[in-house]
C-alpha cells in the first residue's frame, strides 16, 4: 500500500496567488492617478477665461531718426563739414598722368602694311619677243581649269619654313629650275626639282615673282 499515491491533494480547491507575484500588479502610482484627476476636472469644468495677451508694441524708432527730422535747416553748422577725400591714382605704373593716351587709326588706310595683297584683276605687262617666249621654250607650264597659273605656296616646320610650288611643268626641270634661281638670286640647294611630280620647290615666298617671270614669257 506504501507505493499508492493519496487522490485527495488533487481534489482540494486551488490556493490563492503567492503575494510576490500579484504585488506588482497591486502597486499604486500618485502620478496616473493625479493626471486622471486633472483630465477629468477639465472635462466637467467650463473654459476658464484667461486675459487676453496684449498685443506686441512697435518698436520704438530711433532717437538719433527723429532727432534728424526735427533738426533746423542751418545744421549741421559749417565747423562740421570736413572737406571730401582727395582721389589718389591706382595707376600700375608712375607716371604724371593717371591714364596713357592711346591714339586710334581713323581709317583702315592709316594701318601700316605688312604685305601688299596682289590685285584680283593682274596688272599688265610688257610681254618679252616671241623668240624668248613661249612655247619657243624648252619648258612650258599649264594653267588649270580657272585659267590660273599654278604657282602654290605652303608653310612647313609648324610655320618656320616656307616653300613655293610651280606645279603642270613639261619639257626641261632643269632648265627652268637654272632660269628662276638666276632670276631670283638663289642658291642652288633653294631651288630643287622633284622629277617625280615634276615641280619645281623654290625656298621662300616668291609666288609673284615666279607668276611676273611667266607672264612676261607669254605663259
Amino acid at each position: 500500500m506504501a507505493g499508492i499515491v493519496p487522490i485527495m491533494p488533487f481534489l482540494r480547491p486551488l490556493a490563492p496567488p503567492r503575494p510576490s507575484t500579484v504585488r506588482q500588479f497591486l502597486q499604486y502610482s500618485t502620478t496616473a492617478a493625479r493626471c486622471s484627476i486633472q483630465q477629468t476636472e477639465s472635462f466637467r469644468s467650463p473654459r476658464s477665461t484667461s486675459p487676453a495677451r496684449p498685443r506686441s508694441q512697435r518698436p520704438l524708432q530711433d532717437r538719433n531718426l527723429l532727432a534728424s527730422r526735427k533738426a533746423d535747416v542751418s545744421y549741421p553748422p559749417p565747423s562740421f563739414v570736413s572737406d571730401p577725400r582727395p582721389k589718389i591714382s591706382r595707376a600700375s605704373r608712375r607716371s604724371s598722368k593717371a591714364f596713357k593716351d592711346r591714339s586710334y587709326l581713323k581709317t583702315a588706310a592709316e594701318a601700316p602694311g605688312y604685305g601688299t595683297r596682289p590685285p584680283l584683276n593682274p596688272l599688265p605687262v610688257e610681254f618679252l619677243p616671241e623668240e624668248q617666249s613661249a612655247p619657243n621654250l624648252p619648258y612650258f607650264v599649264t594653267r588649270t581649269r580657272a585659267h590660273e597659273l599654278p604657282i602654290y605656296e605652303d608653310a612647313k616646320r609648324g610655320g618656320n619654313l616656307f616653300l613655293t610650288y610651280v606645279k603642270k611643268v613639261d619639257g626641261d626641270l632643269t632648265a627652268l629650275r637654272d632660269v628662276l634661281r638666276e632670276k631670283l638670286s638663289l642658291d642652288e640647294k633653294h631651288v630643287i626639282i622633284n622629277a617625280r611630280t615634276r615641280h619645281v620647290i623654290i625656298k621662300g615666298h616668291y609666288k609673284q615673282e615666279v607668276i611676273q617671270y611667266l607672264r612676261e614669257r607669254r605663259f
